[in-house]
């Protein structure tokens, strides 16, 4: 044997060894049980808690996991496993993943998180995954006691695939709690459905950050994750962290906005807003120092002032951390606003307090379809600090007097989604060289040239669009994807792992879907076959994964040990 292979292999067995030949799935159904099992969990084991209702139960997941081998705790059948009452969970350790669950008819009555992302206050979650749970107006009856949602703490943390909707008491839906370690989440794909104005301040649906902590790196990001009827306060988002992106998001009819409330340097790019004309739907609400807003489209937004398509917001002399810093060096560009009832609102919240209007600023080639009869820009304390250039617009009014305005027909055409440019349409090449002369796609993240951009946030292409607006059927949670549950009456296939290749050894002739998945979920392989034997080269797969194997009337999921190292 090669002496460099011997090495690998001793080195595999090393890390590996101590879970290679002891992964288990354990069937849990009572707490007892899972107490029993959590102390003796190893890299690549499996936990199901039983079909049933779980009532006024707190879940300790604990572990230690591995990249290629993460602990999983999940539900027996998806979506049939179900916590009621007072139930929570809470989670800590390393490369954990829970999944699969739903909280309902919840009946809580003491602040608390329902999911947090820690055991202890020393007790972190690193590298764990929250995926495919929902969490259903699971609310207090008091609407005064605070909750939240999910709690991330620790870093490199994601939240995916969830739904939780129906909040209806104080507290943030989603919260990320910092430190002085930036965080590196990732909350992505998750449904945010309706929640009711609670009528005070606390109804944020995603919060990152606090004010004392404004100063500091979350470099979290917010991605692909639709927003449906949010309305309960004016921050829909509430940023109060420095360094986090917000990309690729559908805001729906939603009584608020994106709002940069504490924090600096923080990119909003990619996102869809559509607004309804019988609420105050707002956009972009921009506060402190070095954000970055492009390539965003912002449709039929009510609001204004704080609630504006894109409000840049006065600032407080020496502003203290839970105050209004001034807004500087703000670069917006390449955004398409359609039908706003104030697409820029400058200096909003101007007051006695409040004297400082932005500065440094750069507002560019945006395309704005406007209102008959009102203004495009709404100068609240001064534009002087803003430099307009290349927008362009078919506005009755501009609102103040400045150079870097354009005014033309703009012809646009409805695609069933967005209104886009049509031919002839005079922004169709037409961008300026200016402060965003480095972006390299649109909206729909199709390429822009170099130089010949289209103003707005739409470059006319005939390449794919890989960016859409996103619905429901894109997001939240979805019970019928793969678990890693061994079912009764489950056909008696053979998997057989000989010299890097998975013999599957099927229990009749017939049409099957082979699928193999990481324990994270990554497809692998996918694959249709006909017959009663498969094999699959698993040589650069990691140690332990899923086969899912599927026919017209069957379903075979499985946990395979890898010992082709």
């Amino acid at each position: 044997m090669n002496i460099y292979r011997s090495i690998r292999i001793l080195l595999i067995l090393i890390l590996f060894g101590s879970f290679t030949s002891q992964a288990k799935i354990y069937h849990v159904s009572t707490f007892t049980e899972l107490e029993s099992v959590i102390i003796s969990l190893l890299p690549g084991d499996t936990v199901l808690l039983a079909a049933k209702e779980w009532n006024n139960v707190t879940l300790t997941f604990k572990g230690e996991g591995t990249p290629e081998a993460p602990i999983v705790f999940g539900a027996e059948v998806p979506g049939q496993t179900f916590l009621t009452g007072s139930s929570r969970i809470q989670i800590s350790g390393k490369w954990l993943v829970v999944r699969d669950f739903i909280f309902k008819d919840g009946n809580i009555s003491n602040s608390c998180s329902i999911v947090e992302f820690r055991t202890d206050s020393d007790e972190l979650a690193y590298n764990c995954r929250l995926t495919n749970v929902s969490i259903l107006s699971y609310n207090p009856t008091n609407k005064d006691i605070d909750t939240k949602y999910v709690s991330l703490y620790g870093t490199n943390n994601r939240v995916d695939h969830c739904t939780l909707l129906g909040k209806t008491n104080s507290g943030a839906t989603l919260v990320v709690w910092l430190d002085e370690t930036p965080d590196y989440h990732l909350i992505d794909h998750n449904y945010f459905g309706p929640r009711e104005d609670l009528g005070y301040n606390g109804g944020e649906t995603i919060r990152i950050g606090t004010s004392d902590w404004e100063r500091y790196n979350s470099n979290c990001i917010v991605e692909y994750n639709l927003f449906e009827e949010c309305d309960g306060e004016i921050e829909i988002i509430s940023n109060k962290s420095v360094g986090n992106h917000y990309r690729y998001n559908t805001f729906d009819r939603c009584e608020g906005t994106l709002t940069l409330r504490h924090g600096s340097d923080c990119w909003v790019y990619g996102n869809f807003f559509f607004g309804d004309l019988s609420k105050d739907c707002g956009g972009i609400r921009i506060i402190g120092p070095g954000h970055r807003v492009f390539n965003n489209y912002l449709e039929n937004l009510n609001g204004t002032s704080y609630r504006a398509a894109i409000s840049l917001v006065n600032g407080i002399p020496d502003s203290p951390a839970n105050g209004y810093r001034q807004v500087d060096d703000a670069r917006v560009g390449y955004n398409t606003i359609i039908n706003c009832k104030e697409p820029f609102a400058i200096g909003a919240g101007v007051d006695e307090e409040k004297t400082l209007p932005p500065i440094n600023s750069y507002i560019e080639n945006n395309l704005i379809v406007a209102r008959s009869g009102l203004d495009l820009v709404k100068d609240y304390a001064s534009t002087d600090g803003v430099s307009w250039k290349g927008n362009i617009h078919n506005a009755d009014k501009i609102g103040i007097t400045a150079d870097g305005f354009i005014k033309a027909e703009l012809p646009m055409i409805n695609d069933g989604t967005l209104y886009r440019p049509d031919d002839g349409n005079p922004a169709i090449g037409a961008a300026l060289n200016g402060v965003f002369d480095t972006i390299t796609v649109d909206i729909d993240g199709q390429s822009r040239p170099l130089n010949g951009k289209d103003i707005g946030c739409d470059q006319v292409s005939n390449n794919p669009v890989v960016i859409k607006p996103l619905t429901n059927k894109d997001v939240g949670a979805h019970y019928d994807s793969s678990t890693y549950a061994d079912k009764i009456l489950l056909p008696k296939h053979i998997i057989k792992i000989e010299d890097g290749v998975a013999k599957l050894y099927f229990e009749r002739t017939d049409s099957y879907m082979v699928s193999f998945y990481s324990m994270m979920g990554q497809e692998l392989s996918k694959k249709a076959v006909s017959g009663n034997f498969y094999v699959q080269n698993i040589v650069s797969y990691p140690p332990v994964f899923v086969v899912d194997i599927r026919s017209s009337n069957s379903r075979y999921v499985t946990k395979i040990i890898n010992n082709s190292f």
